[in-house]
C-alpha cells in the first residue's frame, strides 16, 4: 500500500479547485458570460500556479504569493522541472483587471476578453497539470471518465488538449 505524502494530498486539493475554476470558465465563455469566465479563468490559473508549486516546492506558501499570477509564472519556471517554457499571457493578469474590474465596476476600465480566451486557458492549464506526475484521484480524473456529463462536455467542447490531458492522465476515451 502506497501512503500519500503532504505534499501530494495538498496538490490535490489545490488542483481540483484550479479544476472546478477552469470548468466553470469554459462554460461561462461558452456561454458568452466573458467577465465572469475571465474572472473563474484567472483564478483557475492561480490555483493551479499554487498547486504546482505546492508539489515541487516544500517551502511555497500559498497565501504568502497573493494573487501575482507573474510572480507565480516565474516562480514555476525557476523551480518546477521542465517548465522554463510555461507562458501566461500578460491579459489573465494585467492590472489585475480579470480579478477586480470584472467583478467591481471600475470607470474607464474595461474586460477585454480576447478571442484567443478559451485556447489559451486550456494551453495553461494542460501545461501545469503535465509538470506534476502525481495525479491520483482528482477532480479532472474523474471528469474525464464521465461522472458527470455536464462537466466533461464542458472539459472537451473545442478543447484541443482534451486527448493530451486523457493520456497524461491514463483515462480512456469513451
Amino acid at each position: 500500500m502506497t501512503t500519500v505524502a503532504q505534499h501530494e494530498r495538498a496538490y490535490v486539493e489545490w488542483q481540483n479547485r484550479a479544476t472546478r475554476f477552469y470548468l466553470a470558465a469554459r462554460r461561462l465563455y461558452l456561454s458568452e458570460l466573458t467577465a465572469p469566465a475571465a474572472y473563474c479563468g484567472a483564478i483557475s490559473i492561480e490555483l493551479l500556479l499554487k498547486a504546482t508549486l505546492i508539489y515541487w516546492d516544500r517551502a511555497f506558501r500559498p497565501g504568502d504569493a497573493g494573487h501575482a499570477i507573474a510572480k507565480l509564472s516565474r516562480m514555476v519556471k525557476n523551480k518546477v522541472p521542465n517548465a522554463a517554457t510555461l507562458y501566461v499571457p500578460a491579459y489573465f493578469y494585467f492590472e489585475q483587471r480579470y480579478l477586480t474590474t470584472s467583478r467591481y465596476p471600475a470607470g474607464v476600465k474595461g474586460v477585454d476578453v480576447p478571442t484567443s480566451f478559451l485556447s489559451d486557458l486550456d494551453e495553461v492549464y494542460a501545461y501545469l497539470l503535465c509538470r506534476v506526475p502525481f495525479q491520483h484521484n482528482t477532480e479532472l480524473r474523474s471528469t474525464l471518465r464521465g461522472r458527470s456529463k455536464a462537466a466533461l462536455n464542458a472539459f472537451r467542447r473545442g478543447n484541443a488538449h482534451a486527448r493530451k490531458l486523457r493520456r497524461f492522465l491514463h483515462v480512456p476515451v469513451r
